[in-house]
């Protein structure tokens, strides 16, 4: 059972360890996504005093939304250090549960199949385009590469990514010799 509840102090701590991931915190679009994601779990699974934060969630949810268009669920557990360089199109179910030090480039998918999802281990990356569906477990240290969809589980410190491009000549294109 995934524990939904969160303290302050956790939420501080993650928010820290956030920030340590971005060169220029204040400056990067996918340190605010981040925030409004931590801000809005601390209020929906934080003690009845945390209904105070709807002024500053609702504030934060104006960046986050021109920012990017992504979906990370307050009910989905993200370790502390979460990245995103790049923020926009990153979609997470609420059935993820994402480890430590992550980061997930632009359009990851970490989407729910026969009612689960991916169990992301602590420092992965997945780069742009990269998915995971269902019931899989990703190693920690590994990373899933560009457009990579990923249904089995990957073994931790490995590398999922696809073969090289093919290249053919259009077939509705006469061939010149």
């Amino acid at each position: 059972m995934i524990r939904t509840t969160v303290t302050c102090q956790e939420t501080w701590e993650a928010i820290r360890a956030d920030t340590r991931r971005y060169a220029r915190w204040y400056q990067a679009q996918g340190f605010w996504v981040t925030l409004s994601y931590r801000i809005r779990r601390l209020r929906k699974f934080g003690s009845p005093a945390c209904l105070l934060l709807l002024p500053l969630d609702i504030l934060l949810a104006l960046p986050r939304r021109l920012a990017s268009d992504s979906r990370i669920p307050a009910t989905v557990p993200v370790g502390p250090g979460f990245c995103l360089p790049h923020p926009n199109g990153v979609i997470i179910t609420d059935k993820a549960q994402i480890g430590r030090n992550v980061s997930l480039f632009q359009h990851v998918t970490l989407g729910e199949w026969g009612g689960k999802g991916p169990q992301i281990g602590d420092d992965c990356e997945f780069f742009a385009g990269a998915c995971a569906f269902g019931d899989v477990r990703i190693g920690e240290g590994s990373k899933i590469g560009i457009n990579a969809v990923v249904r089995t589980d990957v073994p931790p410190n490995s590398v999922a990514y696809l073969p090289n491009t093919v290249i053919k000549p259009r077939s509705d294109q006469p061939q010149v010799d």
